[in-house]
């Protein structure tokens, strides 16, 4: 949550936003809504400040970490699928993306992040397919790796893949190595 301190000029701009919505909505409630936030933002009631919709920064640093992870995930289901023996050694549940906890405050960040761009940029196919089947499948809830173990799992896949260099043929021990 960011710091509910507002200056006088952002206050004036979010209140007279809420009275321009105000004029604009057909719907009495969210005319009353609206006026109501003018007088928040009006007489400065920082406990009722409407900020909640504004997340923390993702540096870039993160983003990238989120875009290679998804990434790597992406590739190993589809080594997954492509091998038999792998899929009959290593669980198509320890291969899928499980998401971020978006209850949780720092993976939150990143949940909204990989939901950007799967749902909104449409990228990754792979894992794209199985968030769009089912919604809820990016938000992990705290169950798998946490972002320090996605961590771990992201430098092993990276010393591997450094010597297989995205030629479609990992082991089921390579699997094993990155997963486990």
């Amino acid at each position: 949550m960011m710091n509910s301190k507002l200056s006088d000029y952002e206050r004036l701009v979010l209140m007279n936003q809420h009275k321009i919505l105000e004029k604009l909505s057909d719907d009495e409630e969210e005319k009353k809504s609206h006026e109501s936030m003018v007088t928040v933002y009006r007489s400065g009631y920082e406990n009722e400040y409407e900020l909640d919709c504004i997340y923390e920064p993702l540096d870039e640093e993160e983003c990238i970490f989120t875009r290679e992870l998804i990434a790597m995930y992406e590739y190993l289901y589809i080594c997954w699928k492509k091998d038999e023996k792998i899929q009959s050694e290593i669980d198509e549940l320890k291969v899928k993306f499980s998401g971020f906890d978006a209850n949780d405050n720092v993976e939150s960040k990143f949940y909204s992040y990989a939901d950007f761009l799967i749902r909104d940029q449409k990228l990754f196919h792979e894992v794209g397919d199985s968030v769009r089947k089912d919604p809820d499948s990016l938000n992990s809830h705290g169950f798998g790796p946490r972002l320090d173990g996605y961590k771990n799992i992201l430098k092993k896949y990276k010393e591997i893949m450094g010597v297989n260099n995205l030629d479609y043929s990992l082991s089921v021990d390579d699997f094993k190595n990155i997963l486990y």
